[in-house]
């Protein structure tokens, strides 16, 4: 008598091709959600990046794109692009996207420079994977701003800037470090000191 036939359902196989039929629409649904919101995001990344170029340099955005079309020029020289700033057709700095490794990714910026490539006039973070509540923190403003108004050109060299503790008053050549996050701390020390001595080797920017 011969064995009677078990429906696939109730067969070993049909929990994987279940999983695998599952698994198919579940990258489907999500590989046109992908589709379709990915331009969207885009447009709102470039907007919001064009928002903290003018932010950097106290310009207007009430309107984002007509103001930085205005006020931003954007170019290249020797593979070095950068963000030339104008207002009333007097150049009042110049932007540049730096980047390079923190504790546990890479940490991009933007820094606003004057005209004459010696002192900061703001700086941010535009993406960074430090440690969330910790390394995290170099986002946070009072950390950031520390920046602002510092001249990082000495004796005619760039230098860096020394990290003291956070409770600590600061010169102009010091910056208070976050506690607990010692690394991530000096990364952004580091990354801006190093980049700055490229931009300028690159721009041939030499100082007297």
């Amino acid at each position: 008598m011969g064995k009677n036939k078990i429906p696939f359902t109730e067969s070993r196989s049909y929990p994987v091709f279940f999983m695998i039929l599952i698994t198919v629409i579940f990258i489907g649904i999500l590989a046109t959600f992908h589709q379709i919101t990915r331009q969207r995001i885009e447009n709102h990344r470039i907007l919001s990046y064009k928002k903290t170029v003018l932010s950097l340099f106290d310009l207007p955005f009430t309107n984002i794109e007509a103001d930085y079309n205005d006020f931003i020029e954007e170019n290249n020289q020797n593979g070095m692009d950068y963000l030339t700033a104008r207002k009333e057709n007097q150049i009042i700095g110049y932007g540049f996207n730096i980047s390079g490794s923190g504790l546990w990714g890479s940490i991009h910026m933007i820094i606003a420079v004057t005209p004459d490539f010696q002192e900061i006039i703001k700086l941010d973070i535009l993406d960074q994977n430090e440690t969330p509540g910790l390394g995290g923190r170099i986002t946070e403003s009072w950390f950031k701003d520390q920046f602002s108004g510092k001249d990082f050109v000495e004796q005619g060299k760039i230098i860096p800037f020394k990290l003291v503790p956070e409770e600590d008053d600061i010169d102009l050549k010091e910056i208070r470090q976050i506690t607990g996050a010692s690394s991530s701390s000096k990364a952004v020390v580091k990354i801006l000191y190093l980049e700055l001595q490229n931009i300028a080797d690159k721009l041939g920017i030499k100082y007297d």
